[in-house]
C-alpha cells in the first residue's frame, strides 16, 4: 500500500481480548464399525459408498467409496442457535488413497476441506479453509487430517456442513476413517482490527479518488439523506458489481488465524436483491510458497428497503504459522441497484501474542538439531528423497522403542517462564507395519525440579501425519529445558522423515 493513503486506515489492538472458555463439543463422531450415519453423496459418481471389513483403516470397518473421478462427500453439524463468541469448528479424519500402486497415477493426490455454513436466515457461505493438500497414495497409505472454520459471534446459525472434496482414477476405492467434529466456543480472541474508513465506519471522509484506488468497477459516492455510501455500478452484464483490494494490510498481532469481512449492504429498491460475496486473502506459511484462502457467499437475500450486515470469514488454516499477508479482497455483484454503506476488516487468533520461537527448521541442509543417544538403534539423515516439503526432509530409521529428540536448554544465568509450548512437526512413514504406533512428545522440564509432558501417538502403518499443538505450562514455574521426541513406540521399527518443525514458547510473567 502505499503510504500517501495510510491515513484512510485506522489500525487498532483491541483493549479486551476475549478469551476462550475452550469448551469443546462432539457434534459428528464416526468410526464406521456399525456403519454410518448422515454422511452423503453431495457431487461426483460413487460405485461404491458404504463401511467395508476389506481394508479398514483402524478398528473393523472404514467406510469405502469407489469413484469414476472427482468426488464430493458430506456430513452435516447443527448447531441452531446464535453463538455469542467467535468460535470455531474443526474436522479430523483419516483417509487412505488408495491401496494399490498404479502407473497412471501421480505419487500424491489432491484434498481439500469446505465448510458450508449455513445461517437461520436461510444465507449461506462456503469456506475453502485448508489448502489443496498433496496426499501420498503409495500402497498401503493413510493420511491424517484436520481443518476448521471460523462461525461468527451474534448471527443465528443454523448448521454446518463439512465436505470432503478430491479426486479417484476411476474404479480406485479410497478408505475414510475415524471422522470427527466438535465445537469449540468463544475459542479465538478479536485483536486486531483494522477500520478501513475510520470517520464512524463509513465513507463520509472517501474522496473520488479514493475510491478510484480502492473500488473497481468505479462506484459511485453518494451522500443520500445525509449517509455517504458507494452504489455499485452495472456491468455490462447487467449485474451490479464492485472490488475491494488490500495491499499488506497491518495486522498488530504475529500469526492471525483468520479475516473476517463485514460489508453494510442496503438495497433501496422494491423488489428483493440477491448479493454474492467473495472473499479471499493471500499469505505464507512457514516452510510454504504463497498460499491462499477463500469463502464465499453464494446468494445473499436483502430484502426491498433494508440494511444487511453481511459477515464473511476467510480462515487460514492451523496447518503451519501464517505471516506476511500479502493481501486481502472482497468483491461484492447484485442482481440489482445496492449500496455499500461500511466496511470493516478485522482478524483473529486463538493465541495471544508474543511467540519466542527456539527453532524452526526445514531440515534443508543438517539434522535441524535432532539426535539420538542410541546410534546404534536410530539412524538420522538429510535425504532430497521422499520429501515432505521443500528440497530436503530428515529420514531416519528406529528399531522398536527407539527415539530421537530435540533438546534446548534454557540455562542458569536467566529466568524464563511460559504459559503455553507450541510444537509444529510434519511426520511420513514410508516402512511401517499395519497398526504400528509412532508417538511425539514434548516434555517441559522446570528448574526446581518435575515435568510436564505432552505426548500425540499416531496408530498408522505406512502414512502421514502433522502435528500444529498448544501446550499449556505451569507459568509460575521456572524453565529448565524443553525436548521434543520422535519414537517408535512398539515391537515394529519403522523408517520415514519428518519435516517442518517449529518449537517455541509464550513467555509469562510469575505471579508475585
Amino acid at each position: 500500500m502505499s503510504k500517501t493513503i495510510l491515513p484512510l486506515i485506522s489500525l487498532l489492538a483491541s483493549a479486551a481480548a476475549v478469551q476462550a472458555s475452550n469448551s469443546a463439543t462432539t457434534l459428528v463422531s464416526q468410526n464406521f464399525d456399525s456403519g454410518y450415519v448422515g454422511l452423503f453423496v453431495a457431487d461426483g459418481t460413487l460405485s461404491q459408498f458404504e463401511a467395508s471389513s476389506l481394508m479398514p483403516i483402524s478398528g473393523d470397518k472404514s467406510l469405502a467409496m469407489t469413484s469414476d473421478g472427482h468426488y464430493r462427500v458430506g456430513t452435516e453439524a447443527l448447531i441452531m442457535r446464535t453463538l455469542p463468541e467467535v468460535s470455531q469448528l474443526s474436522a479430523s479424519f483419516d483417509i487412505a488413497m488408495p491401496f494399490s500402486d498404479s502407473h497412471n497415477r501421480s505419487p500424491y493426490t489432491l484434498v481439500q476441506c469446505v465448510f458450508e455454513i449455513e445461517y437461520a436466515d436461510g444465507n449461506v457461505y462456503q469456506s475453502y479453509v485448508s489448502r489443496n493438500d498433496e496426499v501420498p497414495t503409495y500402497q498401503q497409505s493413510i493420511y491424517s487430517h484436520n481443518c476448521q472454520v471460523t462461525l461468527p459471534a451474534g448471527k443465528a446459525i443454523h448448521k454446518v456442513t463439512w465436505f470432503l472434496d478430491s479426486y479417484a482414477l476411476p474404479g480406485e476405492t479410497v478408505y475414510l476413517d475415524n471422522l470427527e467434529i466438535t465445537l469449540s466456543e468463544g475459542s479465538h480472541q478479536r485483536n486486531a482490527q483494522v477500520d478501513l474508513f475510520w470517520q464512524g465506519r463509513d465513507f463520509s471522509e472517501l474522496t473520488e479518488a479514493q475510491v478510484d484506488t480502492f473500488f473497481s468497477n468505479t462506484p459511485t459516492l453518494t451522500h443520500d439523506n445525509g449517509t455517504a455510501s458507494l452504489r455499485l455500478s452495472q456491468t455490462a452484464s447487467g449485474r451490479y458489481s464492485t472490488r475491494f483490494h488490500l495491499e499488506a494490510p497491518e495486522f498488530s498481532h504475529t500469526y492471525p488465524e483468520y479475516l473476517v469481512y463485514q460489508a453494510s449492504i442496503s438495497n433501496p429498491g422494491s423488489q428483493p436483491v440477491s448479493v454474492q460475496l467473495y472473499g479471499s486473502a493471500s499469505y505464507q506459511k512457514q516452510f510454504r510458497d504463497a498460499d491462499h484462502s477463500a469463502a464465499f457467499a453464494p446468494s445473499y437475500y436483502i430484502a426491498p428497503n433494508s440494511t444487511a450486515v453481511v459477515p464473511i470469514i476467510v480462515d487460514l488454516g492451523k496447518d503451519g504459522l501464517t505471516s506476511d499477508i500479502a493481501s486481502t479482497e472482497l468483491r461484492i455483484e447484485a442482481n440489482g441497484a445496492v449500496l455499500l454503506n461500511g466496511l470493516t476488516l478485522h482478524s483473529g487468533t486463538s493465541l495471544s501474542d508474543g511467540l519466542v520461537t527456539i527453532a524452526t527448521s526445514g531440515f534443508e541442509t543438517d539434522s535441524g538439531g535432532f539426535t539420538t543417544s542410541s546410534p546404534q538403534d536410530v539412524t538420522l539423515i538429510s535425504q532430497a528423497q521422499q520429501v515432505i516439503s521443500g528440497e530436503q526432509s530428515l529420514g531416519f530409521e528406529m528399531n522398536p522403542w527407539r527415539q530421537a529428540g530435540f533438546t534446548h536448554y534454557f540455562g542458569w544465568a536467566n529466568q524464563y517462564y511460559a504459559d503455553k509450548v507450541y510444537t509444529q512437526l510434519a511426520v511420513q512413514l514410508q516402512d511401517a507395519q499395519k497398526d504400528t504406533p509412532i508417538r511425539v512428545c514434548t516434555d517441559v522440564y522446570y528448574m526446581a525440579g518435575g515435568k510436564d509432558s505432552f505426548c500425540k501417538e499416531r496408530v498408522l502403518g505406512a502414512g502421514s501425519f502433522a502435528l500444529y499443538d498448544v501446550y499449556p505450562v505451569d507459568p509460575d514455574r521456572r524453565l529448565y529445558r524443553i525436548i521434543v521426541r520422535v519414537r517408535a513406540y512398539g515391537n515394529a521399527s519403522i523408517k520415514g522423515e519428518m519435516d517442518n518443525f517449529v518449537l517455541g514458547y509464550w513467555p509469562a510473567i510469575p505471579a508475585q
